[in-house]
């Protein structure tokens, strides 16, 4: 882990208050309850428009399944980490059922890979690093970016390496629910949401309005998020530039309620927060970061503290030098 970040490590710990900290890891059942209530609101209130109401609405259930499928790759994250329920085997049966399964994949999985994030920030043993790597500086690389997500092959390619047969496999050894049971699932969700629009003469709603939003939406959220938490202003400009070590850090983004809803569910704003304290569930974050806010922990680190998830993503991707992707290759390859 670099220096930079061991410094913010070293403060956090400093300033915080332990007993406060300890406080905060205490689970509440309740507010799991009330989140899954709430994501499967909106998922009925999504598809009762779709299949019932008008053409011009559709819009709207488009945006609340783009939000509504982050949210639940967000929840994954969260019982990735045992937040859900201090019984470990009731947390990933709840976290197949109702977050991970409807969109294809399996809490197991998730966290097979996930754990390399925090041990190995930065580097190219994060094997859930990708986001944060994709080079976006110019207008040409940014385009190719979001082409690549908003075209469905980066999560083509996600659906078989992380969450593919090989991977249920690799992760079916640590699974605290049994092996069949998140594929089960995820076949009987989603072939009754297909038979559902079929019934209503919508069939091709399924993959406009679920298909499309997991595969390519989704993923194009999570890397512009992803991006503006970790990835250095000073990141290389081309992929072959990749030889000098990535600077880890971390971001916290205090965003608009649109922001929050469509790309933050879970709190997963306090991402900072989550890197130094990966045991405070979501719940607690907000508490977590008034606490270290109120002691001076941004005043030492203000470079960890954003507004904008999007205006970030938006700045990091600006080529100081040239717009023209080009003129970046060259740029990068005299570093």
């Amino acid at each position: 882990m670099d220096a930079q970040f061991n410094e913010c490590m070293k403060l956090a710990r400093k300033l915080v208050d332990h007993s406060f900290l300890e406080s905060l890891k205490r689970p509440q059942s309740r507010a799991i309850v009330v989140a899954t209530a709430m994501i499967w609101l909106q998922i009925i209130i999504s598809w009762t428009i779709a299949l019932l109401g008008p053409w011009w609405v559709l819009w709207l259930p488009f945006l609340i399944n783009c939000a509504v499928t982050q949210g639940m790759l967000l929840w994954v994250h969260e019982a990735s980490h045992f937040h859900l329920y201090p019984d470990r085997r009731k947390n990933d049966i709840w976290c197949d059922v109702f977050f991970a399964a409807p969109v294809g994949m399996s809490v197991a999985a998730y966290r097979l890979r996930h754990m390399s994030h925090h041990a190995h920030l930065g580097t190219e043993q994060d094997a859930d690093g990708y986001p944060y790597r994709e080079p976006i500086k110019g207008f040409r690389a940014l385009a190719w970016v979001m082409m690549k997500a908003l075209s469905g092959g980066i999560g083509v390619w996600l659906a078989a390496d992380k969450y593919g047969g090989s991977a249920r496999k690799a992760a079916s050894g640590s699974s605290l629910s049994p092996s069949w049971f998140a594929p089960t699932a995820t076949i009987m969700f989603n072939g009754l949401l297909f038979v559902l629009c079929i019934v209503t003469g919508r069939w091709y709603l399924y993959i406009l309005l679920w298909g499309y939003p997991i595969a390519a939406v989704a993923i194009a959220l999570n890397i512009v998020r992803t991006i503006a938490e970790h990835q250095p202003e000073d990141y290389p400009l081309y992929k072959d530039a990749r030889e000098q070590t990535m600077i880890p850090l971390a971001r916290t983004t205090v965003p608009n309620w649109f922001e929050k809803w469509l790309m933050y569910q879970a709190n997963f704003n306090y991402h900072i927060e989550h890197h130094l304290f990966p045991a405070i569930p979501q719940h607690n974050l907000a508490k977590l970061h008034k606490h270290l806010f109120e002691r001076g922990f941004y005043e030492h680190f203000p470079g960890c503290l954003q507004r904008s998830g999007f205006a970030k993503f938006i700045q990091l991707s600006r080529n100081r030098r040239n717009d023209d992707f080009s003129d970046s290759v060259q740029d990068a390859l005299a570093l």
